[in-house]
Protein backbone atom coordinates (compact mmCIF):
# COMPACT_ATOMS: atom_id res chain seq x y z
CA UNK A 1 0.00 0.00 0.00
CA UNK A 2 0.90 3.67 -0.69
CA UNK A 3 0.68 6.99 1.59
CA UNK A 4 1.21 10.66 1.27
CA UNK A 5 2.33 12.57 3.91
CA UNK A 6 2.17 16.30 3.11
CA UNK A 7 3.79 19.72 4.43
CA UNK A 8 1.81 22.73 3.95
CA UNK A 9 3.79 26.22 4.49
CA UNK A 10 2.98 30.31 4.32
CA UNK A 11 5.16 33.42 3.90
CA UNK A 12 4.40 36.68 5.78
CA UNK A 13 3.05 35.43 8.77
CA UNK A 14 3.65 31.87 10.00
CA UNK A 15 4.46 28.51 8.42
CA UNK A 16 1.97 26.26 8.43
CA UNK A 17 2.55 22.49 8.63
CA UNK A 18 0.71 19.87 8.63
CA UNK A 19 1.08 15.65 8.23
CA UNK A 20 -0.79 13.27 7.02
CA UNK A 21 0.33 9.58 7.21
CA UNK A 22 -1.53 6.56 5.88
CA UNK A 23 -3.27 5.47 8.87
CA UNK A 24 -5.73 7.25 10.09
CA UNK A 25 -6.16 6.31 13.23
CA UNK A 26 -2.71 8.49 13.83
CA UNK A 27 -4.19 11.47 12.09
CA UNK A 28 -7.96 11.27 13.75
CA UNK A 29 -9.27 13.90 15.95
CA UNK A 30 -10.04 11.54 18.48
CA UNK A 31 -7.26 9.74 18.54
CA UNK A 32 -3.83 10.79 20.99
CA UNK A 33 -2.00 12.72 18.97
CA UNK A 34 1.69 11.48 18.18
CA UNK A 35 4.57 12.41 20.77
CA UNK A 36 7.38 14.86 19.26
CA UNK A 37 10.45 13.15 19.44
CA UNK A 38 12.83 14.83 22.07
CA UNK A 39 15.62 17.07 20.69
CA UNK A 40 18.33 15.32 23.03
CA UNK A 41 16.97 12.03 20.45
CA UNK A 42 19.90 11.57 17.95
CA UNK A 43 19.39 11.42 14.33
CA UNK A 44 15.20 12.65 14.92
CA UNK A 45 13.50 15.33 13.49
CA UNK A 46 13.48 18.69 15.90
CA UNK A 47 9.93 19.71 16.78
CA UNK A 48 7.65 22.06 14.90
CA UNK A 49 8.24 25.83 16.21
CA UNK A 50 4.44 26.29 14.28
CA UNK A 51 1.09 24.78 15.39
CA UNK A 52 -0.26 21.62 14.08
CA UNK A 53 -3.28 22.63 11.78
CA UNK A 54 -5.76 20.05 10.13
CA UNK A 55 -6.23 20.84 7.00
CA UNK A 56 -9.26 19.98 4.53
CA UNK A 57 -9.31 19.39 0.99
CA UNK A 58 -10.66 22.65 0.13
CA UNK A 59 -7.53 24.35 1.38
CA UNK A 60 -4.74 21.97 -1.12
CA UNK A 61 -3.66 23.25 -4.14
CA UNK A 62 -5.05 21.69 -7.03
CA UNK A 63 -2.90 19.55 -9.31
CA UNK A 64 -3.38 19.06 -12.78
CA UNK A 65 -0.74 17.56 -14.25
CA UNK A 66 -0.29 13.54 -13.40
CA UNK A 67 -3.12 13.29 -11.16
CA UNK A 68 -3.51 9.57 -12.10
CA UNK A 69 0.16 9.02 -11.18
CA UNK A 70 -0.45 9.29 -7.65
CA UNK A 71 -3.32 7.92 -5.44
CA UNK A 72 -6.38 9.83 -3.84
CA UNK A 73 -4.91 11.59 -0.68
CA UNK A 74 -6.61 10.30 2.52
CA UNK A 75 -7.49 12.45 5.18
CA UNK A 76 -8.49 11.70 8.70
CA UNK A 77 -11.96 10.37 9.14
CA UNK A 78 -11.86 9.65 5.85
CA UNK A 79 -12.54 5.32 4.70
CA UNK A 80 -10.50 4.22 1.80
CA UNK A 81 -13.02 2.93 -1.32
CA UNK A 82 -12.96 -0.30 -1.63
CA UNK A 83 -11.20 -1.59 -4.64
CA UNK A 84 -13.84 -4.37 -6.03
CA UNK A 85 -11.19 -6.09 -8.38
CA UNK A 86 -9.19 -7.10 -5.25
CA UNK A 87 -10.47 -9.98 -2.82
CA UNK A 88 -9.57 -9.48 1.08
CA UNK A 89 -6.87 -11.78 1.93
CA UNK A 90 -7.24 -14.04 5.31
CA UNK A 91 -3.94 -13.80 6.99
CA UNK A 92 -3.14 -16.86 8.85
CA UNK A 93 -0.41 -19.66 8.89
CA UNK A 94 0.37 -20.95 5.55
CA UNK A 95 -1.17 -24.53 4.57
CA UNK A 96 -3.84 -24.43 7.70
CA UNK A 97 -7.67 -24.02 6.74
CA UNK A 98 -9.10 -20.50 7.31
CA UNK A 99 -11.22 -19.77 10.20
CA UNK A 100 -14.07 -21.88 10.70
CA UNK A 101 -16.48 -24.25 13.02
CA UNK A 102 -13.91 -25.92 15.28
CA UNK A 103 -13.88 -29.78 13.78
CA UNK A 104 -14.79 -32.97 15.03
CA UNK A 105 -13.82 -34.02 18.57
CA UNK A 106 -10.39 -35.67 18.29
CA UNK A 107 -9.81 -33.43 15.23
CA UNK A 108 -7.01 -31.23 14.63
CA UNK A 109 -7.27 -27.71 16.60
CA UNK A 110 -8.79 -24.50 14.88
CA UNK A 111 -6.20 -22.34 13.00
CA UNK A 112 -4.77 -19.63 15.14
CA UNK A 113 -4.44 -16.38 13.60
CA UNK A 114 -1.07 -14.63 12.46
CA UNK A 115 -0.42 -11.31 13.84
CA UNK A 116 0.58 -8.90 11.51
CA UNK A 117 4.06 -7.38 10.88
CA UNK A 118 4.31 -3.71 11.94
CA UNK A 119 3.80 -0.89 9.64
CA UNK A 120 6.16 1.76 8.44
CA UNK A 121 5.51 5.88 9.37
CA UNK A 122 7.39 8.11 7.24
CA UNK A 123 6.64 11.80 8.73
CA UNK A 124 7.51 14.74 6.24
CA UNK A 125 8.47 18.49 7.60
CA UNK A 126 9.09 21.21 5.61
CA UNK A 127 10.63 24.56 7.25
CA UNK A 128 10.90 28.08 5.88
CA UNK A 129 10.98 31.71 6.87
CA UNK A 130 7.63 33.00 7.82
CA UNK A 131 8.46 35.92 6.21
CA UNK A 132 10.85 37.10 3.52
CA UNK A 133 11.60 40.85 2.25
CA UNK A 134 10.56 41.15 -2.11
CA UNK A 135 13.34 40.07 -4.52
CA UNK A 136 14.33 37.44 -2.00
CA UNK A 137 14.65 33.79 -2.70
CA UNK A 138 12.85 31.69 -0.29
CA UNK A 139 15.03 28.29 0.99
CA UNK A 140 12.96 25.51 2.04
CA UNK A 141 14.49 22.41 3.94
CA UNK A 142 12.13 19.72 3.30
CA UNK A 143 13.17 16.48 5.91
CA UNK A 144 11.47 12.99 5.41
CA UNK A 145 12.15 10.15 7.98
CA UNK A 146 11.07 6.85 9.00
CA UNK A 147 9.69 7.16 12.33
CA UNK A 148 8.85 3.55 12.59
CA UNK A 149 10.16 0.05 13.14
CA UNK A 150 9.17 -1.30 10.03
CA UNK A 151 10.91 -0.40 6.51
CA UNK A 152 9.43 1.69 4.24
CA UNK A 153 9.55 1.06 0.47
CA UNK A 154 9.51 3.20 -2.39
CA UNK A 155 9.51 6.29 -0.67
CA UNK A 156 9.32 9.58 -2.79
CA UNK A 157 8.65 13.11 -2.15
CA UNK A 158 6.62 15.40 -4.41
CA UNK A 159 6.85 19.36 -4.19
CA UNK A 160 3.84 20.79 -6.84
CA UNK A 161 5.68 24.01 -7.84
CA UNK A 162 3.72 27.12 -6.25
CA UNK A 163 1.88 29.32 -8.43
CA UNK A 164 3.46 32.36 -6.73
CA UNK A 165 7.15 30.65 -7.87
CA UNK A 166 8.59 32.41 -10.76
CA UNK A 167 11.59 29.74 -10.84
CA UNK A 168 13.17 26.78 -9.37
CA UNK A 169 16.49 28.43 -7.84
CA UNK A 170 18.80 25.11 -6.26
CA UNK A 171 17.54 21.46 -5.47
CA UNK A 172 20.17 19.44 -3.30
CA UNK A 173 19.45 16.80 -4.43
CA UNK A 174 18.78 16.96 -7.64
CA UNK A 175 14.70 16.10 -8.48
CA UNK A 176 14.06 13.05 -10.59
CA UNK A 177 12.04 14.69 -13.37
CA UNK A 178 13.91 18.00 -14.93
CA UNK A 179 11.42 17.57 -17.73
CA UNK A 180 8.41 18.51 -15.52
CA UNK A 181 10.66 21.08 -13.03
CA UNK A 182 7.66 23.71 -14.12
CA UNK A 183 4.85 21.77 -12.38
CA UNK A 184 6.00 19.57 -9.82
CA UNK A 185 9.39 18.02 -8.29
CA UNK A 186 9.74 14.53 -7.49
CA UNK A 187 12.68 12.67 -5.09
CA UNK A 188 12.77 8.83 -5.09
CA UNK A 189 14.80 7.61 -2.26
CA UNK A 190 14.18 4.23 -2.30
CA UNK A 191 14.03 2.03 0.74
CA UNK A 192 13.79 3.88 4.58
CA UNK A 193 15.35 1.64 7.32
CA UNK A 194 13.58 2.26 10.67
CA UNK A 195 15.05 5.67 12.02
CA UNK A 196 16.31 6.89 8.17
CA UNK A 197 16.07 10.02 7.04
CA UNK A 198 16.66 12.14 3.75
CA UNK A 199 17.18 16.03 3.80
CA UNK A 200 16.13 18.02 0.64
CA UNK A 201 17.40 21.82 0.48
CA UNK A 202 14.98 23.54 -2.26
CA UNK A 203 15.25 27.44 -3.11
CA UNK A 204 12.85 28.92 -5.51
CA UNK A 205 12.19 32.96 -6.48
CA UNK A 206 8.87 34.30 -5.64
CA UNK A 207 7.39 36.29 -8.79
CA UNK A 208 7.33 39.91 -8.50
CA UNK A 209 4.34 41.33 -6.75
CA UNK A 210 3.05 38.11 -4.62
CA UNK A 211 1.94 38.40 -1.11
CA UNK A 212 2.36 35.17 0.12
CA UNK A 213 3.22 31.68 -1.41
CA UNK A 214 1.92 28.78 -0.44
CA UNK A 215 4.08 25.43 -0.56
CA UNK A 216 2.59 21.92 -0.68
CA UNK A 217 5.10 18.97 0.42
CA UNK A 218 3.99 15.13 0.07
CA UNK A 219 5.75 12.04 0.87
CA UNK A 220 4.37 8.53 -0.51
CA UNK A 221 5.66 5.31 0.61
CA UNK A 222 4.81 1.42 -0.04
CA UNK A 223 3.83 -1.11 2.60
CA UNK A 224 2.50 -4.45 1.68
CA UNK A 225 1.98 -8.10 2.55
CA UNK A 226 3.01 -11.16 1.36
CA UNK A 227 1.07 -14.47 1.74
CA UNK A 228 1.43 -17.29 0.23
CA UNK A 229 -1.07 -20.13 0.05
CA UNK A 230 0.21 -23.81 -1.20
CA UNK A 231 -2.18 -25.72 -4.13
CA UNK A 232 -2.23 -29.56 -2.23
CA UNK A 233 -4.48 -32.08 -2.97
CA UNK A 234 -6.09 -33.96 -0.04
CA UNK A 235 -4.38 -36.39 1.24
CA UNK A 236 -5.73 -39.38 3.18
CA UNK A 237 -3.88 -42.00 4.84
CA UNK A 238 -5.83 -45.41 5.65
CA UNK A 239 -4.59 -47.98 8.59
CA UNK A 240 -5.84 -51.14 9.52
CA UNK A 241 -5.31 -53.46 11.98
CA UNK A 242 -6.45 -57.32 12.65
CA UNK A 243 -5.20 -60.50 14.84
CA UNK A 244 -2.93 -62.10 12.41
CA UNK A 245 -4.82 -65.10 13.54
CA UNK A 246 -8.00 -66.69 15.85
CA UNK A 247 -10.04 -69.67 16.27
CA UNK A 248 -12.82 -71.16 13.88
CA UNK A 249 -16.30 -69.76 15.03
CA UNK A 250 -14.65 -66.87 18.14
CA UNK A 251 -15.19 -63.40 17.06
CA UNK A 252 -12.34 -60.67 16.50
CA UNK A 253 -12.43 -56.89 15.94
CA UNK A 254 -10.95 -54.70 12.88
CA UNK A 255 -9.98 -51.75 13.29
CA UNK A 256 -9.93 -48.98 10.43
CA UNK A 257 -8.30 -45.46 11.16
CA UNK A 258 -8.50 -43.21 8.21
CA UNK A 259 -6.46 -39.55 8.83
CA UNK A 260 -6.25 -36.54 6.51
CA UNK A 261 -2.48 -36.17 6.76
CA UNK A 262 -2.82 -33.19 4.24
CA UNK A 263 -3.15 -29.51 4.64
CA UNK A 264 -6.50 -29.16 2.48
CA UNK A 265 -9.68 -30.13 3.81
CA UNK A 266 -11.10 -34.17 2.28
CA UNK A 267 -14.25 -33.81 1.64
CA UNK A 268 -17.02 -36.85 0.95
CA UNK A 269 -14.80 -39.61 2.21
CA UNK A 270 -16.78 -42.77 2.47
CA UNK A 271 -15.26 -45.94 3.60
CA UNK A 272 -16.29 -49.38 1.82
CA UNK A 273 -15.55 -52.70 3.91
CA UNK A 274 -15.64 -55.91 1.79
CA UNK A 275 -15.72 -58.93 4.75
CA UNK A 276 -15.83 -62.47 3.22
CA UNK A 277 -19.20 -63.75 2.14
CA UNK A 278 -19.64 -66.38 4.88
CA UNK A 279 -18.26 -64.57 7.82
CA UNK A 280 -20.94 -62.71 9.91
CA UNK A 281 -20.40 -58.86 10.18
CA UNK A 282 -21.15 -56.67 13.20
CA UNK A 283 -20.76 -53.15 13.11
CA UNK A 284 -19.11 -51.43 16.65
CA UNK A 285 -18.83 -47.84 14.67
CA UNK A 286 -22.31 -46.63 14.26
CA UNK A 287 -23.29 -45.69 10.21
CA UNK A 288 -22.68 -49.01 8.56
CA UNK A 289 -24.71 -49.70 5.67
CA UNK A 290 -25.28 -52.76 3.50
CA UNK A 291 -24.03 -51.72 -0.36
CA UNK A 292 -25.34 -54.85 -1.64
CA UNK A 293 -28.42 -56.85 -0.38
CA UNK A 294 -26.61 -60.21 -1.24
CA UNK A 295 -23.35 -59.20 -0.84
CA UNK A 296 -20.89 -58.78 2.93
CA UNK A 297 -19.96 -55.31 1.69
CA UNK A 298 -20.53 -52.55 4.29
CA UNK A 299 -19.50 -48.62 4.23
CA UNK A 300 -19.86 -45.57 6.67
CA UNK A 301 -20.07 -41.99 5.27
CA UNK A 302 -17.75 -40.01 6.76
CA UNK A 303 -18.00 -36.90 5.29
CA UNK A 304 -15.42 -33.76 5.73
CA UNK A 305 -11.67 -35.03 7.36
CA UNK A 306 -10.18 -31.48 8.39
CA UNK A 307 -6.15 -32.07 8.55
CA UNK A 308 -5.20 -33.55 11.23
CA UNK A 309 -8.41 -35.22 11.98
CA UNK A 310 -8.74 -39.13 11.87
CA UNK A 311 -11.83 -41.23 11.93
CA UNK A 312 -12.34 -44.57 13.33
CA UNK A 313 -14.17 -47.55 12.19
CA UNK A 314 -14.58 -50.87 13.88
CA UNK A 315 -16.40 -53.78 13.02
CA UNK A 316 -16.22 -57.44 14.50
CA UNK A 317 -16.41 -60.59 12.48
CA UNK A 318 -17.36 -64.04 13.17
CA UNK A 319 -15.29 -66.65 10.56
CA UNK A 320 -17.32 -69.66 9.92
CA UNK A 321 -14.51 -71.63 7.63
CA UNK A 322 -11.58 -72.94 9.07
CA UNK A 323 -9.75 -70.48 6.27
CA UNK A 324 -8.23 -67.17 5.81
CA UNK A 325 -10.57 -63.96 6.62
CA UNK A 326 -9.76 -61.74 4.19
CA UNK A 327 -10.86 -57.82 4.67
CA UNK A 328 -10.55 -55.57 1.79
CA UNK A 329 -10.68 -51.18 2.59
CA UNK A 330 -11.27 -48.51 0.46
CA UNK A 331 -11.34 -44.91 1.08
CA UNK A 332 -12.93 -42.65 -1.36
CA UNK A 333 -12.90 -38.55 -1.36
CA UNK A 334 -13.33 -35.52 -3.59
CA UNK A 335 -10.18 -34.61 -5.79
CA UNK A 336 -7.99 -37.80 -4.40
CA UNK A 337 -6.80 -41.07 -5.03
CA UNK A 338 -8.87 -44.03 -4.33
CA UNK A 339 -6.56 -45.54 -1.08
CA UNK A 340 -6.69 -49.40 -0.34
CA UNK A 341 -5.86 -51.23 2.87
CA UNK A 342 -6.21 -55.20 3.50
CA UNK A 343 -5.76 -57.38 6.36
CA UNK A 344 -5.56 -61.39 6.30
CA UNK A 345 -6.46 -63.07 9.53
CA UNK A 346 -5.69 -66.78 9.37
CA UNK A 347 -8.72 -69.00 11.40
CA UNK A 348 -7.25 -71.73 13.12
CA UNK A 349 -9.27 -74.47 13.88
CA UNK A 350 -8.77 -76.74 17.19
CA UNK A 351 -8.71 -80.59 17.02
CA UNK A 352 -8.29 -83.86 18.76
CA UNK A 353 -8.65 -87.38 17.66
CA UNK A 354 -8.78 -90.00 20.33
CA UNK A 355 -7.94 -94.37 19.13
CA UNK A 356 -8.41 -96.83 21.90
CA UNK A 357 -6.65 -100.06 21.19
CA UNK A 358 -6.11 -103.33 23.08
CA UNK A 359 -8.00 -106.41 24.16
CA UNK A 360 -11.29 -106.88 22.94
CA UNK A 361 -13.31 -110.46 22.98
CA UNK A 362 -12.99 -112.66 25.62
CA UNK A 363 -10.30 -112.17 28.50
CA UNK A 364 -9.39 -115.79 30.54
CA UNK A 365 -9.57 -115.81 33.86
CA UNK A 366 -6.48 -114.12 35.51
CA UNK A 367 -5.35 -112.57 32.34
CA UNK A 368 -4.96 -108.88 32.14
CA UNK A 369 -6.63 -106.71 29.33
CA UNK A 370 -4.35 -104.55 27.69
CA UNK A 371 -4.94 -101.10 26.34
CA UNK A 372 -3.14 -98.14 24.66
CA UNK A 373 -4.69 -94.61 24.06
CA UNK A 374 -3.37 -92.51 21.22
CA UNK A 375 -4.35 -88.60 21.22
CA UNK A 376 -3.64 -86.54 18.41
CA UNK A 377 -3.93 -82.99 17.70
CA UNK A 378 -5.95 -82.91 14.61
CA UNK A 379 -6.35 -79.05 13.99
CA UNK A 380 -4.54 -76.06 12.87
CA UNK A 381 -4.41 -74.80 16.37
CA UNK A 382 -2.00 -75.50 19.48
CA UNK A 383 -3.93 -77.67 22.17
CA UNK A 384 -3.25 -76.55 25.78
CA UNK A 385 -3.76 -78.31 28.95
CA UNK A 386 -5.02 -81.55 27.32
CA UNK A 387 -6.55 -84.26 29.73
CA UNK A 388 -6.31 -87.82 28.53
CA UNK A 389 -8.68 -89.84 30.62
CA UNK A 390 -8.89 -93.92 30.11
CA UNK A 391 -12.13 -95.53 32.24
CA UNK A 392 -11.90 -98.31 35.00
CA UNK A 393 -14.62 -100.51 34.44
CA UNK A 394 -17.17 -101.67 37.93
CA UNK A 395 -14.81 -104.81 39.27
CA UNK A 396 -12.01 -104.16 37.23
CA UNK A 397 -8.41 -103.17 38.72
CA UNK A 398 -5.77 -101.74 36.81
CA UNK A 399 -2.71 -103.68 36.77
CA UNK A 400 -0.30 -101.26 35.06
CA UNK A 401 -0.20 -97.76 33.59
CA UNK A 402 2.19 -95.23 31.71
CA UNK A 403 3.89 -93.13 34.21
CA UNK A 404 2.67 -90.03 35.28
CA UNK A 405 -1.27 -91.25 35.27
CA UNK A 406 -3.25 -90.55 38.35
CA UNK A 407 -5.53 -93.60 39.33
CA UNK A 408 -9.05 -92.44 40.53
CA UNK A 409 -12.02 -94.54 41.57
CA UNK A 410 -13.43 -95.33 38.33
CA UNK A 411 -10.72 -93.68 35.99
CA UNK A 412 -6.37 -93.26 34.85
CA UNK A 413 -5.81 -89.74 33.85
CA UNK A 414 -2.82 -88.07 32.38
CA UNK A 415 -2.47 -84.60 31.23
CA UNK A 416 -0.59 -82.97 27.85
CA UNK A 417 0.63 -79.17 29.06
CA UNK A 418 0.76 -78.56 24.99
CA UNK A 419 0.16 -80.65 21.92
CA UNK A 420 1.00 -79.09 18.90
CA UNK A 421 -1.25 -79.33 15.46
CA UNK A 422 -0.26 -82.96 13.72
CA UNK A 423 1.61 -84.09 17.09
CA UNK A 424 0.28 -87.39 18.82
CA UNK A 425 0.64 -88.70 22.52
CA UNK A 426 0.30 -92.63 23.71
CA UNK A 427 -0.64 -94.00 27.09
CA UNK A 428 -1.11 -97.62 28.20
CA UNK A 429 -2.64 -99.08 31.00
CA UNK A 430 -4.00 -102.88 31.97
CA UNK A 431 -6.90 -104.14 33.72
CA UNK A 432 -7.87 -107.38 35.85
CA UNK A 433 -11.63 -108.18 36.58
CA UNK A 434 -12.84 -109.80 39.47
CA UNK A 435 -15.81 -111.34 38.06
CA UNK A 436 -16.89 -112.83 34.78
CA UNK A 437 -18.74 -110.22 32.38
CA UNK A 438 -18.84 -107.62 29.39
CA UNK A 439 -17.07 -104.72 30.26
CA UNK A 440 -17.27 -100.96 28.17
CA UNK A 441 -13.73 -99.57 28.35
CA UNK A 442 -13.71 -96.20 27.26
CA UNK A 443 -11.14 -93.35 26.36
CA UNK A 444 -11.11 -89.70 26.05
CA UNK A 445 -9.27 -86.32 25.63
CA UNK A 446 -10.74 -82.55 26.50
CA UNK A 447 -8.44 -79.52 26.27
CA UNK A 448 -8.91 -76.13 27.87
CA UNK A 449 -11.30 -75.46 24.73
CA UNK A 450 -13.47 -77.97 25.64
CA UNK A 451 -12.80 -79.80 22.62
CA UNK A 452 -13.38 -83.68 23.23
CA UNK A 453 -12.91 -86.78 21.33
CA UNK A 454 -13.51 -90.23 22.52
CA UNK A 455 -13.39 -94.00 21.67
CA UNK A 456 -14.32 -97.17 23.39
CA UNK A 457 -13.78 -101.12 23.33
CA UNK A 458 -15.92 -104.09 24.33
CA UNK A 459 -14.70 -106.77 26.27
CA UNK A 460 -15.85 -110.03 27.96
CA UNK A 461 -13.65 -111.22 31.33
CA UNK A 462 -14.08 -114.92 32.23
CA UNK A 463 -13.39 -114.58 35.78
CA UNK A 464 -12.76 -117.14 38.53
CA UNK A 465 -14.39 -118.29 41.21
CA UNK A 466 -12.57 -118.36 44.69
CA UNK A 467 -14.69 -121.04 47.36
CA UNK A 468 -14.56 -120.50 51.35
CA UNK A 469 -16.18 -122.13 53.54
CA UNK A 470 -17.08 -121.95 57.54
CA UNK A 471 -18.50 -124.59 59.88
CA UNK A 472 -19.44 -123.91 62.95
CA UNK A 473 -21.14 -126.41 65.90
CA UNK A 474 -23.16 -124.81 68.99
CA UNK A 475 -22.85 -125.69 71.25
CA UNK A 476 -20.38 -126.93 71.95
CA UNK A 477 -21.69 -129.04 75.01
CA UNK A 478 -24.58 -131.35 74.91
CA UNK A 479 -26.49 -133.36 77.10
CA UNK A 480 -27.88 -137.00 76.03
CA UNK A 481 -31.38 -136.31 74.97
CA UNK A 482 -30.62 -132.70 73.89
CA UNK A 483 -30.32 -131.05 70.10
CA UNK A 484 -27.57 -129.12 68.48
CA UNK A 485 -26.94 -127.83 65.40
CA UNK A 486 -24.06 -127.82 63.01
CA UNK A 487 -23.95 -125.22 60.00
CA UNK A 488 -21.56 -124.96 57.20
CA UNK A 489 -21.00 -121.63 55.32
CA UNK A 490 -19.71 -121.53 51.81
CA UNK A 491 -18.83 -118.34 50.29
CA UNK A 492 -17.78 -117.82 46.34
CA UNK A 493 -15.43 -114.93 46.63
CA UNK A 494 -14.74 -115.01 42.76
CA UNK A 495 -15.24 -113.39 39.78
CA UNK A 496 -17.06 -116.71 38.30
CA UNK A 497 -19.89 -119.45 39.24
CA UNK A 498 -18.53 -122.43 41.07
CA UNK A 499 -19.99 -125.22 39.67
CA UNK A 500 -20.80 -128.90 41.00
CA UNK A 501 -20.05 -127.88 44.52
CA UNK A 502 -20.73 -130.57 47.26
CA UNK A 503 -20.98 -131.16 50.91
CA UNK A 504 -20.43 -134.11 52.72
CA UNK A 505 -21.29 -134.69 56.68
CA UNK A 506 -20.44 -137.94 58.51
CA UNK A 507 -22.52 -137.76 61.70
CA UNK A 508 -21.01 -139.62 64.56
CA UNK A 509 -22.39 -142.76 66.12
CA UNK A 510 -23.18 -140.92 69.17
CA UNK A 511 -26.01 -138.89 67.60
CA UNK A 512 -29.20 -138.92 65.57
CA UNK A 513 -29.86 -136.93 62.33
CA UNK A 514 -33.15 -134.74 63.30
CA UNK A 515 -33.30 -132.85 59.51
CA UNK A 516 -30.92 -131.15 57.31
CA UNK A 517 -31.68 -128.03 55.35
CA UNK A 518 -31.15 -128.01 51.91
CA UNK A 519 -32.43 -131.40 51.63
CA UNK A 520 -30.12 -133.81 51.75
CA UNK A 521 -29.29 -137.41 50.61
CA UNK A 522 -28.04 -139.71 53.66
CA UNK A 523 -26.73 -143.12 52.88
CA UNK A 524 -25.84 -144.41 56.25
CA UNK A 525 -24.30 -141.63 58.72
CA UNK A 526 -23.47 -139.41 55.76
CA UNK A 527 -25.14 -136.96 54.87
CA UNK A 528 -24.42 -135.45 51.10
CA UNK A 529 -25.95 -132.07 49.74
CA UNK A 530 -25.99 -130.62 45.74
CA UNK A 531 -23.81 -130.72 43.92
CA UNK A 532 -24.67 -126.57 43.79
CA UNK A 533 -23.59 -123.82 41.45
CA UNK A 534 -22.92 -120.56 43.94
CA UNK A 535 -22.81 -117.07 41.99
CA UNK A 536 -20.21 -114.67 41.86
CA UNK A 537 -19.64 -112.93 45.35
CA UNK A 538 -22.50 -115.78 46.29
CA UNK A 539 -22.81 -118.17 48.99
CA UNK A 540 -24.56 -121.03 50.30
CA UNK A 541 -25.70 -122.52 53.68
CA UNK A 542 -25.83 -126.18 54.94
CA UNK A 543 -27.77 -127.06 58.17
CA UNK A 544 -27.82 -130.31 60.57
CA UNK A 545 -29.98 -130.84 63.65
CA UNK A 546 -28.90 -133.51 65.50
CA UNK A 547 -30.16 -135.42 69.20
CA UNK A 548 -26.91 -136.35 71.26
CA UNK A 549 -27.84 -140.24 72.00
CA UNK A 550 -25.02 -141.27 74.18
CA UNK A 551 -22.37 -139.66 76.65
CA UNK A 552 -19.09 -139.59 74.59
CA UNK A 553 -16.58 -136.78 72.40
CA UNK A 554 -18.32 -136.67 69.22
CA UNK A 555 -16.84 -135.78 66.07
CA UNK A 556 -18.12 -134.13 62.87
CA UNK A 557 -16.38 -134.34 60.06
CA UNK A 558 -17.05 -132.36 55.95
CA UNK A 559 -15.94 -132.25 52.82
CA UNK A 560 -16.64 -130.12 49.86
CA UNK A 561 -15.98 -130.83 46.34
CA UNK A 562 -16.19 -128.27 43.33
CA UNK A 563 -14.79 -127.93 39.92
CA UNK A 564 -12.75 -124.87 40.64
CA UNK A 565 -11.00 -127.10 43.68
CA UNK A 566 -8.76 -129.02 41.17
CA UNK A 567 -6.15 -129.58 44.03
CA UNK A 568 -8.85 -132.33 45.90
CA UNK A 569 -11.71 -131.40 48.09
CA UNK A 570 -11.56 -129.40 51.26
CA UNK A 571 -11.84 -131.53 54.63
CA UNK A 572 -12.67 -130.27 58.45
CA UNK A 573 -13.77 -131.59 61.87
CA UNK A 574 -15.97 -130.51 65.08
CA UNK A 575 -16.04 -132.16 68.10
CA UNK A 576 -18.91 -131.36 70.18
CA UNK A 577 -18.83 -133.04 74.19
CA UNK A 578 -21.97 -135.19 74.99
CA UNK A 579 -22.60 -135.94 79.10
CA UNK A 580 -24.93 -138.69 80.27
CA UNK A 581 -27.85 -136.91 81.24
CA UNK A 582 -30.25 -133.90 80.12
CA UNK A 583 -29.16 -131.11 82.34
Amino acid sequence: MGAWTFGRTAGGTAVLVAVALATWAAMSASAQPRPEPSPSEPGMLPPLPTARVRITPAELPAVTNDEDAYPKLILPGEEPEPDPDVEQAQFTRPGRPTPGPSPTPGGSPAPRPVADPPSPVVRIQVRVPSDSSPGDDLKYIITVQNTSQADAHQVTVRNPIPEGVEKVVKADPQYDNPQQKEKQLVWSFGTLRPGDRKTIELVMTPKPGVKEVKNLAYVRFEHGEQVTTRINQPTVKVAKTAPKQTVHGETFTVRVVVENTGRVPAQKVRVIEDVERSAEFEAITAGASRTRPEGNQWHWEVGTLMPGERKVIEYRVTPQLAAEARTLTNVQYDKGELKTAEARTDVLKPGLGVKLTGSTGLVGASETARYEITVRNTGTLPSTNVRVTGTIPADCKPTMKTEGGQVTRDSIVWTIPRLEPGAAQSFRFGLKAGTSGQRTVAASATDARKVQSADELRVVFQGVAALVWETDLEPAERAVGQQGTFTIVVKNNGGAEARNVGVEVDLPDEVGLKRATPEARQTGGKLVFGPATISPRGEATYTVIYEARRAAHARFRARMTADVLTKGPLETEKVVSITGGSK
